[in-house]
Protein backbone atom coordinates (compact mmCIF):
# COMPACT_ATOMS: atom_id res chain seq x y z
CA UNK A 1 0.00 0.00 0.00
CA UNK A 2 1.51 3.44 -0.81
CA UNK A 3 3.14 4.66 2.48
CA UNK A 4 1.07 2.14 4.33
CA UNK A 5 2.53 -1.51 5.89
CA UNK A 6 3.91 -3.50 3.03
CA UNK A 7 2.72 -7.06 4.78
CA UNK A 8 4.42 -9.97 3.01
CA UNK A 9 3.33 -12.81 2.93
CA UNK A 10 5.03 -15.02 5.62
CA UNK A 11 3.63 -13.17 8.01
CA UNK A 12 0.28 -15.38 7.84
CA UNK A 13 -0.39 -18.35 9.27
CA UNK A 14 -3.18 -20.72 8.31
CA UNK A 15 -6.24 -20.28 11.10
CA UNK A 16 -5.86 -23.91 12.61
CA UNK A 17 -2.03 -23.01 13.19
CA UNK A 18 -3.03 -19.79 14.46
CA UNK A 19 -5.30 -21.37 17.51
CA UNK A 20 -2.51 -23.62 18.19
CA UNK A 21 -0.17 -20.96 18.50
CA UNK A 22 -2.01 -18.62 20.56
CA UNK A 23 -3.05 -21.37 23.26
CA UNK A 24 0.75 -22.15 24.22
CA UNK A 25 0.83 -18.30 25.10
CA UNK A 26 -0.06 -16.96 29.18
CA UNK A 27 -3.47 -15.23 29.16
CA UNK A 28 -3.20 -14.16 32.93
CA UNK A 29 -3.48 -10.12 33.71
CA UNK A 30 -0.05 -9.02 34.72
CA UNK A 31 0.40 -6.41 37.39
CA UNK A 32 2.60 -4.21 35.50
CA UNK A 33 2.41 -2.57 32.18
CA UNK A 34 4.55 -2.04 28.83
CA UNK A 35 4.79 1.07 27.60
CA UNK A 36 6.48 1.64 24.20
CA UNK A 37 7.54 5.11 22.24
CA UNK A 38 5.48 8.20 22.37
CA UNK A 39 5.31 8.46 18.30
CA UNK A 40 6.62 6.81 15.04
CA UNK A 41 10.15 4.87 15.10
CA UNK A 42 11.10 6.59 11.80
CA UNK A 43 13.88 4.29 9.92
CA UNK A 44 15.93 4.65 6.26
CA UNK A 45 15.63 2.24 4.27
CA UNK A 46 18.87 0.14 4.11
CA UNK A 47 19.47 1.51 7.68
CA UNK A 48 18.75 0.56 11.37
CA UNK A 49 15.75 0.71 13.62
CA UNK A 50 15.34 0.39 17.30
CA UNK A 51 12.21 -0.40 18.99
CA UNK A 52 11.93 0.07 22.29
CA UNK A 53 9.87 -0.99 24.91
CA UNK A 54 9.88 -0.43 29.13
CA UNK A 55 8.00 -1.67 32.26
CA UNK A 56 5.92 0.74 34.40
CA UNK A 57 6.45 0.47 37.08
CA UNK A 58 10.23 0.00 36.44
CA UNK A 59 11.53 -3.51 37.49
CA UNK A 60 14.10 -6.08 35.98
CA UNK A 61 12.93 -8.00 32.98
CA UNK A 62 16.21 -10.49 33.04
CA UNK A 63 13.92 -12.86 33.96
CA UNK A 64 11.11 -12.31 31.46
CA UNK A 65 10.36 -13.81 28.34
CA UNK A 66 10.89 -10.90 26.18
CA UNK A 67 8.78 -11.01 22.39
CA UNK A 68 8.37 -8.45 19.28
CA UNK A 69 6.16 -9.83 16.69
CA UNK A 70 4.05 -8.73 13.77
CA UNK A 71 0.93 -9.78 13.32
CA UNK A 72 0.84 -13.16 15.97
CA UNK A 73 3.16 -14.38 18.57
CA UNK A 74 4.75 -17.15 16.95
CA UNK A 75 6.96 -16.85 14.37
CA UNK A 76 8.36 -13.77 16.07
CA UNK A 77 10.43 -10.62 14.85
CA UNK A 78 12.97 -11.43 17.69
CA UNK A 79 12.78 -13.92 21.02
CA UNK A 80 14.59 -13.40 24.19
CA UNK A 81 14.35 -15.70 26.93
CA UNK A 82 15.89 -17.22 29.89
CA UNK A 83 19.02 -14.59 28.91
CA UNK A 84 19.49 -15.57 26.07
CA UNK A 85 18.16 -15.21 21.72
CA UNK A 86 15.82 -18.04 20.69
CA UNK A 87 16.41 -18.15 16.80
CA UNK A 88 14.06 -21.03 16.01
CA UNK A 89 10.70 -19.19 16.66
CA UNK A 90 11.55 -16.16 14.26
CA UNK A 91 9.93 -15.22 10.99
CA UNK A 92 12.21 -16.19 8.11
CA UNK A 93 12.85 -12.51 6.54
CA UNK A 94 13.97 -11.37 10.05
CA UNK A 95 16.71 -14.29 10.62
CA UNK A 96 20.16 -12.93 10.47
CA UNK A 97 18.67 -8.84 10.32
CA UNK A 98 17.82 -8.54 14.08
CA UNK A 99 19.97 -7.94 17.97
CA UNK A 100 18.52 -7.61 21.23
CA UNK A 101 19.11 -4.55 22.82
CA UNK A 102 20.35 -5.32 26.48
CA UNK A 103 22.19 -2.47 27.90
CA UNK A 104 18.89 -1.56 30.51
CA UNK A 105 17.04 -4.68 30.71
CA UNK A 106 18.42 -4.38 35.02
CA UNK A 107 15.94 -1.21 34.87
CA UNK A 108 12.75 -2.83 33.17
CA UNK A 109 13.72 -1.52 29.54
CA UNK A 110 14.99 -3.67 25.82
CA UNK A 111 14.64 -3.26 22.40
CA UNK A 112 15.05 -5.18 19.22
CA UNK A 113 17.68 -3.60 16.51
CA UNK A 114 16.53 -4.59 12.76
CA UNK A 115 19.63 -4.12 10.48
CA UNK A 116 19.44 -3.74 6.84
CA UNK A 117 15.72 -2.23 6.65
CA UNK A 118 13.30 -2.76 3.73
CA UNK A 119 10.03 -1.15 3.04
CA UNK A 120 8.69 -4.44 4.02
CA UNK A 121 9.34 -4.29 7.48
CA UNK A 122 7.33 -1.13 7.69
CA UNK A 123 3.77 -1.26 9.80
CA UNK A 124 2.86 -2.29 13.34
CA UNK A 125 5.04 -4.06 16.01
CA UNK A 126 4.01 -5.56 19.49
CA UNK A 127 6.51 -6.46 22.31
CA UNK A 128 5.33 -8.83 24.80
CA UNK A 129 7.32 -9.31 28.41
CA UNK A 130 5.76 -12.34 30.03
CA UNK A 131 6.55 -12.72 33.68
CA UNK A 132 5.62 -16.08 34.70
CA UNK A 133 2.24 -16.87 33.24
CA UNK A 134 1.47 -13.46 33.29
CA UNK A 135 2.07 -10.73 30.17
CA UNK A 136 1.62 -7.29 29.06
CA UNK A 137 2.53 -5.76 25.43
CA UNK A 138 2.36 -2.69 23.88
CA UNK A 139 1.92 -1.95 20.41
CA UNK A 140 4.44 0.44 18.09
CA UNK A 141 4.80 2.31 14.74
CA UNK A 142 7.44 1.59 12.80
CA UNK A 143 7.51 3.99 10.05
CA UNK A 144 10.33 3.20 6.93
CA UNK A 145 11.90 5.98 4.54
CA UNK A 146 13.44 5.80 1.52
CA UNK A 147 15.33 8.81 -0.51
CA UNK A 148 15.68 8.33 -3.82
CA UNK A 149 18.48 9.22 -6.44
CA UNK A 150 19.45 12.71 -7.97
CA UNK A 151 16.68 14.13 -10.09
CA UNK A 152 17.48 13.53 -13.82
CA UNK A 153 15.91 16.33 -16.10
CA UNK A 154 15.98 15.74 -19.76
CA UNK A 155 15.02 18.30 -22.04
CA UNK A 156 13.75 17.85 -25.59
CA UNK A 157 12.22 20.57 -28.57
CA UNK A 158 9.06 19.64 -29.95
CA UNK A 159 8.46 21.15 -33.08
CA UNK A 160 4.43 21.67 -33.18
CA UNK A 161 4.21 21.51 -29.37
CA UNK A 162 7.38 23.67 -27.60
CA UNK A 163 9.51 22.01 -25.02
CA UNK A 164 8.90 19.02 -23.19
CA UNK A 165 10.99 18.36 -20.09
CA UNK A 166 10.75 14.79 -17.92
CA UNK A 167 12.12 14.21 -14.51
CA UNK A 168 13.19 11.00 -13.71
CA UNK A 169 14.25 9.23 -10.14
CA UNK A 170 14.48 5.64 -8.72
CA UNK A 171 14.61 4.41 -4.91
CA UNK A 172 11.49 6.23 -2.91
CA UNK A 173 9.54 5.57 -0.09
CA UNK A 174 6.50 5.71 0.86
CA UNK A 175 5.27 7.55 -2.58
CA UNK A 176 7.21 10.79 -3.20
CA UNK A 177 5.76 14.27 -4.05
CA UNK A 178 7.12 16.01 -7.20
CA UNK A 179 6.99 19.31 -7.93
CA UNK A 180 7.93 21.76 -10.77
CA UNK A 181 8.79 25.69 -10.91
CA UNK A 182 9.97 27.91 -13.71
CA UNK A 183 12.68 30.68 -13.77
CA UNK A 184 10.36 32.93 -12.06
CA UNK A 185 9.41 30.77 -9.18
CA UNK A 186 5.63 29.99 -10.44
CA UNK A 187 4.25 26.59 -10.07
CA UNK A 188 3.71 24.27 -13.55
CA UNK A 189 1.46 21.81 -14.13
CA UNK A 190 2.81 18.15 -14.82
CA UNK A 191 1.85 14.55 -15.93
CA UNK A 192 3.51 12.37 -13.00
CA UNK A 193 3.77 8.49 -13.11
CA UNK A 194 5.21 6.13 -10.42
CA UNK A 195 5.94 2.58 -10.40
CA UNK A 196 6.65 0.62 -7.18
CA UNK A 197 9.37 -2.56 -7.58
CA UNK A 198 7.68 -6.02 -6.57
CA UNK A 199 11.05 -7.54 -5.38
CA UNK A 200 12.07 -4.11 -2.85
CA UNK A 201 8.77 -1.93 -2.75
CA UNK A 202 10.60 1.26 -3.55
CA UNK A 203 8.67 3.53 -5.73
CA UNK A 204 10.55 5.26 -9.02
CA UNK A 205 9.16 8.56 -10.78
CA UNK A 206 8.69 10.08 -14.01
CA UNK A 207 7.06 13.19 -14.68
CA UNK A 208 7.09 15.90 -17.49
CA UNK A 209 6.07 19.25 -18.33
CA UNK A 210 5.21 20.40 -21.46
CA UNK A 211 6.69 24.87 -21.91
CA UNK A 212 5.16 26.64 -24.41
CA UNK A 213 6.29 29.74 -22.60
CA UNK A 214 9.63 30.72 -24.93
CA UNK A 215 10.21 33.42 -22.28
CA UNK A 216 11.19 31.10 -19.32
CA UNK A 217 15.03 30.32 -19.01
CA UNK A 218 14.87 27.61 -16.72
CA UNK A 219 12.78 24.43 -14.87
CA UNK A 220 13.00 22.90 -11.82
CA UNK A 221 12.08 19.47 -10.80
CA UNK A 222 12.12 18.98 -6.74
CA UNK A 223 11.35 15.29 -5.30
CA UNK A 224 10.39 14.95 -1.72
CA UNK A 225 9.57 12.47 0.55
CA UNK A 226 6.53 13.21 3.26
CA UNK A 227 8.75 11.93 6.39
CA UNK A 228 12.15 13.14 5.34
CA UNK A 229 12.78 16.60 5.62
CA UNK A 230 15.48 16.41 2.71
CA UNK A 231 13.92 17.14 -0.69
CA UNK A 232 15.77 16.81 -4.03
CA UNK A 233 16.44 19.24 -7.25
CA UNK A 234 17.49 19.11 -10.37
CA UNK A 235 17.45 22.25 -12.74
CA UNK A 236 17.67 22.21 -16.63
CA UNK A 237 18.16 25.35 -18.87
CA UNK A 238 15.76 25.64 -21.88
CA UNK A 239 17.08 26.16 -25.32
CA UNK A 240 16.88 30.27 -26.02
CA UNK A 241 13.91 31.07 -28.11
CA UNK A 242 15.73 31.55 -31.31
CA UNK A 243 17.80 28.40 -31.17
CA UNK A 244 14.61 26.50 -32.36
CA UNK A 245 14.48 28.01 -35.88
CA UNK A 246 18.22 27.91 -36.19
CA UNK A 247 18.18 24.41 -35.78
CA UNK A 248 15.66 23.72 -38.32
CA UNK A 249 16.72 25.70 -40.65
CA UNK A 250 20.62 24.00 -40.32
CA UNK A 251 19.28 20.91 -40.68
CA UNK A 252 16.98 22.12 -43.65
CA UNK A 253 20.47 22.83 -45.65
CA UNK A 254 22.68 20.00 -44.51
CA UNK A 255 19.70 18.01 -46.09
CA UNK A 256 19.42 19.44 -48.86
CA UNK A 257 22.92 19.53 -49.72
CA UNK A 258 23.20 15.26 -49.42
CA UNK A 259 19.58 15.32 -51.36
CA UNK A 260 21.74 17.49 -54.31
CA UNK A 261 24.87 14.98 -54.68
CA UNK A 262 22.90 12.19 -53.65
CA UNK A 263 19.77 12.52 -56.60
CA UNK A 264 21.16 11.11 -59.61
CA UNK A 265 22.95 8.07 -58.07
CA UNK A 266 19.99 7.05 -56.26
CA UNK A 267 17.54 8.14 -58.94
CA UNK A 268 19.76 5.67 -61.45
CA UNK A 269 19.70 2.36 -58.74
CA UNK A 270 16.65 2.79 -56.92
CA UNK A 271 14.54 0.18 -59.01
CA UNK A 272 18.00 -2.04 -59.15
CA UNK A 273 18.24 -1.92 -55.40
CA UNK A 274 14.68 -2.40 -53.95
CA UNK A 275 14.44 -5.67 -56.73
CA UNK A 276 17.47 -7.02 -54.98
CA UNK A 277 16.40 -6.09 -51.41
CA UNK A 278 13.30 -6.36 -50.48
CA UNK A 279 13.00 -10.21 -50.78
CA UNK A 280 16.06 -10.45 -48.59
CA UNK A 281 14.80 -8.24 -46.09
CA UNK A 282 11.56 -9.41 -45.37
CA UNK A 283 13.40 -13.03 -45.35
CA UNK A 284 15.68 -11.74 -43.13
CA UNK A 285 13.04 -9.91 -40.96
CA UNK A 286 10.86 -13.07 -40.93
CA UNK A 287 13.43 -14.75 -39.51
CA UNK A 288 15.03 -12.67 -36.99
CA UNK A 289 11.33 -12.76 -35.57
CA UNK A 290 11.27 -16.48 -35.38
CA UNK A 291 14.31 -16.36 -33.44
CA UNK A 292 13.43 -13.64 -31.14
CA UNK A 293 10.07 -15.63 -30.24
CA UNK A 294 11.20 -19.68 -30.24
CA UNK A 295 11.82 -20.42 -26.61
CA UNK A 296 14.94 -22.26 -26.05
CA UNK A 297 14.69 -25.79 -24.76
CA UNK A 298 17.36 -26.49 -22.08
CA UNK A 299 17.75 -29.62 -19.59
CA UNK A 300 18.39 -28.06 -15.90
CA UNK A 301 21.36 -29.52 -13.81
CA UNK A 302 20.82 -29.47 -10.18
CA UNK A 303 23.99 -27.46 -7.79
CA UNK A 304 24.93 -30.24 -5.12
CA UNK A 305 26.60 -26.53 -3.59
CA UNK A 306 22.74 -25.73 -2.93
CA UNK A 307 21.10 -28.95 -2.08
CA UNK A 308 19.87 -29.91 1.34
CA UNK A 309 21.07 -32.41 3.41
CA UNK A 310 18.01 -34.02 3.23
CA UNK A 311 18.05 -34.31 -0.50
CA UNK A 312 20.13 -36.70 -2.87
CA UNK A 313 20.54 -35.97 -6.29
CA UNK A 314 20.90 -38.67 -9.22
CA UNK A 315 24.94 -39.00 -10.54
CA UNK A 316 23.70 -36.82 -13.65
CA UNK A 317 22.11 -34.20 -11.60
CA UNK A 318 19.12 -34.32 -13.15
CA UNK A 319 16.81 -35.62 -10.54
CA UNK A 320 16.43 -35.24 -6.56
CA UNK A 321 15.42 -37.74 -3.85
CA UNK A 322 13.58 -36.91 -0.76
CA UNK A 323 15.38 -38.33 2.16
CA UNK A 324 14.49 -40.09 5.69
CA UNK A 325 17.25 -38.53 7.42
CA UNK A 326 19.69 -35.94 6.80
CA UNK A 327 23.22 -35.95 5.38
CA UNK A 328 26.67 -34.90 6.68
CA UNK A 329 27.67 -32.70 4.16
CA UNK A 330 30.85 -30.29 4.49
CA UNK A 331 29.19 -27.05 5.50
CA UNK A 332 28.28 -24.47 2.30
CA UNK A 333 26.49 -20.56 2.47
CA UNK A 334 24.97 -21.44 -0.35
CA UNK A 335 22.84 -24.62 0.78
CA UNK A 336 19.58 -24.61 2.00
CA UNK A 337 19.11 -25.05 5.72
CA UNK A 338 16.46 -26.53 6.94
CA UNK A 339 14.08 -26.70 4.01
CA UNK A 340 14.45 -29.41 1.05
CA UNK A 341 15.39 -27.17 -1.30
CA UNK A 342 17.52 -27.14 -4.41
CA UNK A 343 18.85 -24.99 -7.31
CA UNK A 344 19.83 -25.70 -10.80
CA UNK A 345 22.84 -24.76 -11.95
CA UNK A 346 21.58 -23.09 -14.89
CA UNK A 347 21.53 -18.88 -14.73
CA UNK A 348 18.59 -16.90 -16.79
CA UNK A 349 18.60 -12.81 -17.33
CA UNK A 350 17.65 -12.28 -21.16
CA UNK A 351 15.69 -14.68 -23.48
CA UNK A 352 13.55 -17.29 -23.54
CA UNK A 353 13.81 -20.88 -22.28
CA UNK A 354 11.66 -23.71 -22.35
CA UNK A 355 11.67 -26.91 -19.85
CA UNK A 356 10.22 -29.78 -18.36
CA UNK A 357 9.49 -31.32 -14.84
CA UNK A 358 8.69 -34.97 -13.80
CA UNK A 359 6.85 -34.58 -10.86
CA UNK A 360 4.62 -37.88 -11.27
CA UNK A 361 2.03 -39.14 -8.23
CA UNK A 362 4.86 -37.38 -5.44
CA UNK A 363 1.95 -35.22 -3.00
CA UNK A 364 4.16 -32.43 -2.06
CA UNK A 365 6.18 -30.28 -4.05
CA UNK A 366 7.29 -26.66 -4.52
CA UNK A 367 8.33 -25.76 -8.07
CA UNK A 368 9.13 -22.95 -10.48
CA UNK A 369 12.07 -19.84 -10.06
CA UNK A 370 13.40 -17.99 -8.21
CA UNK A 371 16.08 -15.13 -7.39
CA UNK A 372 19.88 -15.99 -7.44
CA UNK A 373 20.59 -14.50 -4.46
CA UNK A 374 17.47 -15.65 -2.57
CA UNK A 375 17.71 -16.68 1.46
CA UNK A 376 19.29 -20.38 1.95
CA UNK A 377 19.13 -20.31 5.48
CA UNK A 378 16.21 -20.66 7.85
CA UNK A 379 12.28 -20.93 6.21
CA UNK A 380 12.75 -19.77 2.66
CA UNK A 381 9.73 -16.90 1.77
CA UNK A 382 7.33 -18.33 -0.62
CA UNK A 383 6.18 -15.33 -2.13
CA UNK A 384 7.10 -13.01 -5.52
CA UNK A 385 7.86 -10.10 -3.14
CA UNK A 386 11.13 -12.36 -1.55
CA UNK A 387 11.88 -13.09 -5.22
CA UNK A 388 10.20 -16.96 -5.39
CA UNK A 389 7.45 -17.77 -8.70
CA UNK A 390 6.69 -21.14 -8.23
CA UNK A 391 3.62 -23.69 -8.07
CA UNK A 392 2.84 -25.68 -4.94
CA UNK A 393 1.65 -29.21 -4.21
CA UNK A 394 1.19 -29.63 -0.23
CA UNK A 395 -1.74 -31.58 1.80
CA UNK A 396 -3.68 -32.23 -1.56
CA UNK A 397 -3.96 -28.20 -2.30
CA UNK A 398 -2.66 -26.95 -5.15
CA UNK A 399 -1.63 -23.77 -5.33
CA UNK A 400 0.57 -20.64 -6.94
CA UNK A 401 2.60 -18.78 -4.89
CA UNK A 402 1.23 -15.25 -6.09
CA UNK A 403 0.38 -12.58 -3.51
CA UNK A 404 -2.46 -13.51 -2.39
CA UNK A 405 -2.33 -17.04 -2.99
CA UNK A 406 -4.03 -18.76 -5.99
CA UNK A 407 -6.09 -22.05 -5.15
CA UNK A 408 -5.41 -24.26 -8.66
CA UNK A 409 -7.52 -26.85 -9.99
CA UNK A 410 -6.23 -28.61 -12.52
CA UNK A 411 -7.92 -30.33 -15.50
CA UNK A 412 -5.88 -33.47 -14.91
CA UNK A 413 -3.37 -34.52 -12.40
CA UNK A 414 -0.11 -32.84 -13.09
CA UNK A 415 2.51 -35.46 -13.62
CA UNK A 416 5.02 -33.60 -15.93
CA UNK A 417 5.34 -29.95 -15.89
CA UNK A 418 6.25 -27.70 -18.77
CA UNK A 419 7.45 -24.44 -17.71
CA UNK A 420 8.32 -21.38 -19.84
CA UNK A 421 10.35 -18.41 -19.23
CA UNK A 422 10.25 -15.56 -21.07
CA UNK A 423 13.05 -12.84 -19.09
CA UNK A 424 12.45 -10.33 -21.78
CA UNK A 425 8.41 -10.09 -21.42
CA UNK A 426 9.03 -10.57 -17.51
CA UNK A 427 6.87 -13.93 -17.53
CA UNK A 428 7.12 -17.48 -16.54
CA UNK A 429 4.48 -20.16 -17.45
CA UNK A 430 3.76 -23.25 -15.94
CA UNK A 431 1.80 -25.55 -17.99
CA UNK A 432 0.08 -29.24 -18.15
CA UNK A 433 2.29 -31.45 -20.32
CA UNK A 434 -0.40 -34.28 -20.34
CA UNK A 435 -3.20 -32.18 -21.91
CA UNK A 436 -1.09 -29.10 -23.16
CA UNK A 437 -3.14 -26.99 -20.79
CA UNK A 438 -1.65 -23.58 -18.86
CA UNK A 439 -1.84 -23.91 -15.30
CA UNK A 440 -0.57 -20.33 -14.11
CA UNK A 441 1.37 -17.61 -15.56
CA UNK A 442 3.44 -14.94 -13.20
CA UNK A 443 4.39 -11.22 -14.64
CA UNK A 444 6.58 -8.51 -13.71
CA UNK A 445 9.34 -10.60 -13.02
CA UNK A 446 12.04 -8.22 -12.28
CA UNK A 447 14.05 -6.92 -15.13
CA UNK A 448 18.00 -8.33 -15.93
CA UNK A 449 17.96 -10.23 -12.42
CA UNK A 450 19.75 -13.64 -12.63
CA UNK A 451 17.07 -15.93 -12.14
CA UNK A 452 17.37 -20.16 -11.78
CA UNK A 453 15.11 -23.06 -11.70
CA UNK A 454 14.44 -24.02 -7.95
CA UNK A 455 13.07 -27.61 -6.17
CA UNK A 456 11.46 -28.44 -3.21
CA UNK A 457 9.94 -31.64 -1.66
CA UNK A 458 8.10 -31.29 1.13
CA UNK A 459 7.72 -35.16 2.56
CA UNK A 460 9.39 -38.38 3.05
CA UNK A 461 8.30 -39.77 -0.17
CA UNK A 462 11.14 -42.06 -1.60
CA UNK A 463 9.94 -41.02 -5.79
CA UNK A 464 12.24 -39.03 -7.40
CA UNK A 465 11.40 -35.67 -9.60
CA UNK A 466 13.29 -35.37 -12.41
CA UNK A 467 14.33 -32.26 -15.00
CA UNK A 468 13.19 -33.94 -18.20
CA UNK A 469 15.65 -34.00 -20.85
CA UNK A 470 14.19 -31.88 -23.71
CA UNK A 471 17.11 -31.61 -25.51
CA UNK A 472 18.44 -35.01 -25.87
CA UNK A 473 14.83 -36.20 -27.16
CA UNK A 474 14.83 -33.95 -29.27
CA UNK A 475 18.39 -34.17 -30.65
CA UNK A 476 17.47 -38.08 -31.03
CA UNK A 477 14.85 -38.16 -32.89
CA UNK A 478 15.93 -38.62 -37.07
CA UNK A 479 15.62 -35.22 -39.10
CA UNK A 480 12.89 -36.18 -42.14
CA UNK A 481 15.15 -34.93 -45.61
CA UNK A 482 15.97 -32.15 -46.31
CA UNK A 483 15.08 -30.43 -42.98
CA UNK A 484 17.46 -29.33 -40.33
CA UNK A 485 18.28 -30.43 -36.65
CA UNK A 486 17.36 -26.75 -35.85
CA UNK A 487 14.13 -27.11 -37.68
CA UNK A 488 13.03 -30.91 -36.53
CA UNK A 489 13.61 -29.54 -32.73
CA UNK A 490 11.18 -27.04 -33.37
CA UNK A 491 8.90 -28.76 -34.71
CA UNK A 492 9.01 -31.36 -31.87
CA UNK A 493 8.59 -28.74 -29.24
CA UNK A 494 5.65 -27.02 -31.57
CA UNK A 495 3.82 -31.10 -31.34
CA UNK A 496 5.33 -31.41 -27.42
CA UNK A 497 3.62 -28.17 -26.49
CA UNK A 498 1.24 -26.76 -28.59
CA UNK A 499 -0.36 -24.20 -26.52
CA UNK A 500 2.93 -22.13 -26.75
CA UNK A 501 1.81 -21.97 -30.46
CA UNK A 502 -1.52 -20.87 -30.17
CA UNK A 503 -0.37 -18.37 -27.43
CA UNK A 504 1.62 -16.69 -29.98
CA UNK A 505 5.27 -17.84 -28.80
CA UNK A 506 6.24 -19.88 -31.38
Amino acid sequence: LPGGSALHPDYALPPLGLNLHLDLFPQGKADFEVLGPDGPVLATVGGVAELWCRLSPNMSAKDMELRWYRHQPSPAVHLHTQGKDDPWDQLANYSGRTAFVSDRVATGEAAVRIHNVTTFDNGTYCCRFTDGNVYSEAALQLQVAGLGSEPRVHVAEERDRGVRAECTSEGWYPEPRVEWTGSRGQAMASVTNLSASATTGLWAVASSVTIEDQTLESVSCSISNPLLPERKVAESHLPSESSVPLIFAAVGLVTSAVVCLCWRRWEKNRKQLEEEREPREEEQRQQASRDRRRPWPVSPSLDPDTASAKLSLSEDRKSVTRLFFAQDLPPSPGRFDPDPCVLAQERFSTGRYYWEVEVGDRSAWTLGVCLEDIGRKGRIPKSPQQGLWALELHKKRFLALSYPRTRLRPSKPLRRVGIFLDCDAREISFHNVTDRSQVYRFSGLPFLEPLKPFLCLWTHDPRPVTFCPVVQEMQEETSPPGESRKGNQEKLLMQRSPLLVTKGIL
